[in-house]
């Protein structure tokens, strides 16, 4: 019964459907080992993403603070399975990179004249 109604209520995503909820992994940030996001330099290359697709204006000011909120979830071991083997510090290097990112992002949209409440969001998920 449970799983019947499971099924009739989950979607099968076909190959492209699935290629287009990926942002970064596998598009512009080389997918290194096994899938999913496992290692260091997957980390900065998908930060740097985000904020080259910040600076070019393909994405909003909340849209980057919140994809960089989600990235650095995904930096902590109970968030993330796949990345236990990866020693704390270099995580914590990750993290810290990561928030001089958002820190600019910031920064420049302050320059920018953009409203506070678009610079709310990376605190709003951090609490």
């Amino acid at each position: 019964m449970v799983h019947e109604y499971i099924k009739d209520r989950t979607k099968e995503f076909s190959k492209e459907e699935k290629e287009k909820r990926y942002k970064y992994l596998g598009k512009e940030v080389i997918d290194v080992g096994d899938p999913g996001l496992d290692s260091i330099p997957e980390f900065y290359g998908i930060a740097n993403a985000i904020w080259r697709d910040w600076k070019n204006g393909e994405i909003s000011t909340r849209t980057a603070l919140g994809r960089l909120a989600l990235l650095k979830l995904l930096t902590y071991k109970s968030k993330n399975k796949k990345i236990q083997d990866i020693p704390e510090e270099d995580l914590e290097e990750v993290r810290k990179f990561i928030d001089y990112v958002i820190q600019v992002i910031k920064n420049e949209s302050r320059r920018k004249g953009e409203p506070e409440e678009e610079r709310q969001v990376e605190e709003k998920a951090s609490s």
